[in-house]
């Protein structure tokens, strides 16, 4: 009878053992999945909106009327006074700097979205040395990325932007 009860004990054991290893496997496994992120984790986040401008842009080189290179950066639009407003444009073409401003009238920066931005005209606005020595060709915004796009009321904040060539 003694027998008995020593092996029923030593089973038990065994099998409170066997649990205890499956739950403390479970928590390593939980432990691991919520790690920290890893740091290619924040290299996606920043590298993922400069590809999807990239693909946008080669996309929209495509349309009818527009064409290259690519103006890629961002932009700030503030109101001045009731009817016009600064548009001021900080990137680059080519991988050189390419920054320019214009004034835009009539304009309304209170009510500016995103979409509203593409389709922006903006005439003899290209910089000197993008797609010709001299500059002063039309362009067009053609894509503004939503998530970097912020309206405070009086001014727009749009993070990436690619802007083309009006093909004439």
């Amino acid at each position: 009878m003694r027998f008995e009860s020593a092996e029923m004990y030593r089973k038990a054991r065994e099998a409170e053992d066997a649990r205890g290893r499956k739950l403390a496997d479970g928590l390593k496994r939980r432990d691991q999945s919520s790690a920290p992120a890893k740091p290619h984790t924040w290299l996606s986040r920043v590298i993922q909106p400069a590809l999807a401008v990239l693909l946008l842009s080669l996309a929209a080189e495509g349309q009818a009327g527009l064409s290259g290179p690519a103006l890629v950066g961002s932009v700030t639009i503030v109101q001045v006074n009731a009817t016009d407003a600064t548009f001021i444009f900080a990137g680059q073409c080519r991988g050189n700097v390419a920054n320019f401003t214009t004034t835009l009238s009539p304009f309304d920066v209170n009510g500016t979205t995103a979409a509203n931005l593409e389709g922006l005209s903006l005439p003899g606005q290209a910089p000197a040395g993008c797609l010709s020595p001299a500059g002063g060709e039309n362009l067009t915004v053609v894509t503004v990325v939503t998530p970097q796009f912020v309206n405070l009321g009086n001014s727009v904040t749009a993070g990436h932007v690619v802007i083309l060539y009006v093909v004439p």
